[in-house]
């Protein structure tokens, strides 16, 4: 009887820590999306228009634009304060004959996204600089994330005579960066899914 207390009494002080650890789950759910969990959302999408690489002093560079669409998901949890963070990469890989090709460089932009209640206004802040700009219209506040300037993509030094190296780029929405209940919901909702395919191209030693 007394082992069957003691065992009551660890089930009862389990349940009360994961209601706690539950309940602000449960409250993100019902207030960012209710019935996202089941129904298929607007896809979001990350797309390339724009890529111009060129050579500096040292290295490639690269400078592009990505249009950027969010889905249904992200732009409800956006609207409801939740920041979100945007990343732009690139990455130089070299050709390898028998196995997986080879990533011997990258770089990256990264935008930190949120609304503003208070002045009804979009804020995106470059993370790599500490700049920030605020927009009126969303569309525009997307327009700004998704440029990429002077971005150096590989060192000359580091690619080898007689190999190919090709560079990929792509844009994407940093899930791990969500709070943890937003984040839970955006792993298991089909409302969160953005397109990033990467885009790719040959680059001249």
């Amino acid at each position: 009887m007394h082992t069957q207390g003691v065992m009551n009494q660890l089930n009862g002080v389990g349940l009360s820590i994961a209601g706690r650890w539950l309940l602000p789950v449960f409250f993100c759910l019902c207030l960012l999306a209710p019935g996202m969990l089941t129904a298929d959302g607007e896809r979001g999408s990350f797309t390339v228009t724009g890529v111009q690489p060129r050579r500096g002093e040292d290295a490639w560079r690269v400078d592009a634009t990505l249009n950027i669409h969010l889905s249904k998901g992200a732009r409800e949890a956006l609207d409801n304060g939740v920041p979100l963070l945007l990343e732009l990469q690139v990455q130089a890989l070299e050709r390898q004959p028998w196995m997986w090709d080879k990533v011997i460089a990258e770089g990256k932009r990264s935008y930190q996204l949120q609304y503003h209640a208070l002045s009804r206004t979009y804020l995106v802040k470059n993370l790599n600089t500490g700049f920030q700009r605020s927009f009126r219209y969303l569309q525009d506040a997307l327009q700004d994330a998704g440029i990429m300037e002077d971005v150096k993509v590989v060192e000359f030094d580091e690619m080898k005579d007689g190999r190919r190296y090709t560079v990929r780029l792509r844009g994407r929405l940093d899930i791990e960066s969500l709070p943890t209940p937003v984040r839970l919901l955006a792993y298991v909702s089909s409302a969160w899914d953005m397109d990033n395919e990467w885009y790719k191209w040959r680059l001249a030693r």
